[in-house]
């Protein structure tokens, strides 16, 4: 089982950090601060650095405790993109959040297809059984 609450907090504090600054953004006495969102890109590349390394520990049950709080930050980095993109000043964060948005969306789809889903998959399983009992070392033979 992987670090599921540390994921879910780290999910939880982005989520509400990008939503505030979307509403602070549409005030008209807003006012930008670059450390701000330099800070909030950030924590997005620890989330997903963090999913990378529990990749492998993720479960079905993991999955459905921070699933949806995923999909929702990923929505909210997506609208918060949006807005930055109407403000000359913030333009040059789009490239980088473009990236986390697609890394984010990958991570979200491979839990589930590969964490999720393969390991229900029966097929697979009796492929994946048959392979491991093949021997690969004549490949890695020096001539």
């Amino acid at each position: 089982m992987c670090q599921t609450s540390v994921i879910s907090h780290h999910i939880g504090h982005i989520g509400r950090r990008s939503f505030d600054r979307r509403m602070r953004m549409a005030s008209p006495m807003f006012v930008e601060k670059r450390g701000e969102m330099s800070r909030l890109l950030n924590e997005v590349d620890r989330l997903s650095e963090r999913l990378h390394d529990e990749f492998a520990t993720i479960t079905e049950e993991d999955y459905r405790m921070f699933g949806t709080e995923l999909k929702i930050l990923i929505s909210t980095l997506k609208d918060l993109r949006r807005d930055n993109r109407m403000r000359p000043d913030l333009r040059l964060y789009d490239d980088r959040m473009r990236q986390q948005i697609v890394d984010l969306e990958e991570l979200d789809h491979d839990i589930v297809e590969f964490r999720i889903k393969a390991l229900k998959d029966e097929e697979l399983q009796k492929a994946m059984a048959s392979i491991k009992d093949i021997d690969f070392s004549y490949l890695f033979q020096a001539e």
